[in-house]
């Protein structure tokens, strides 16, 4: 149960009730799960954060699986139970190694990775943990992913963990997933 009603048509206060339908009618009804459930009480910003989300996702700068590696990442450095509920299997759907998941769900030590997947990993974590890149960090990126797949990175980094201190802050429990263990507590 999260701290605050998940959102509906008739919780939205009337100066919303526009911006609320349009938001539905794009994404083809009223959301019953996840951040958006939540988000979508202030539905202007549920739009313009769902526009950067899908924007971000189509972005071919950086790969489905490296992008996929970012969620499950921040997932796990943010403790945001839903967002490795909802990526965890789409990572490995994506070609991220079982080993790789299941590290990140321990926190253990990624000591077997890709260098464009450690690339990933290291500058996910370097943003969350200290807020700033490093030089090496951003060069490494660069020398990978280019300008704009470093940019893409950043700001997948930023989306999604604009989706995780919405979701962890009104406490939104994250079903239980068919296959993939839930985050430790």
């Amino acid at each position: 149960m999260a701290r605050i009603p998940l959102v509906s048509k008739t919780t939205i206060e009337e100066r919303d009730s526009d911006a609320y339908e349009a938001f539905t009618l794009s994404r083809g009804g009223e959301p019953k799960a996840g951040p958006y459930s939540l988000i979508a009480h202030m539905p202007e910003l549920a739009q313009r954060l769902e526009a950067l989300r899908t924007y971000l996702r189509t972005e071919e700068s950086l790969p489905q699986k490296l992008q996929e590696l970012v969620m499950i990442t921040v997932a796990r450095e943010m403790d945001c139970d839903f967002i490795w509920y909802a990526h965890a299997a789409a990572a490995r759907e994506a070609g991220v190694g079982d080993d790789t998941v299941n590290k990140t769900r321990e926190r253990e030590a990624l000591d077997h990775l890709e260098h464009d997947e450690q690339t990933v990993v290291n500058f996910t974590l370097e943003l969350l943990k200290i807020r700033k890149i490093s030089q090496k960090t951003f060069d490494d990126a660069t020398g990978v992913f280019g300008q704009r797949g470093t940019m893409t990175l950043t700001n997948l980094v930023a989306c999604y963990a604009v989706l995780a201190y919405n979701m962890n802050t009104y406490e939104l429990e994250a079903p239980a997933h068919p296959v993939e263990k839930p985050l430790p507590k």
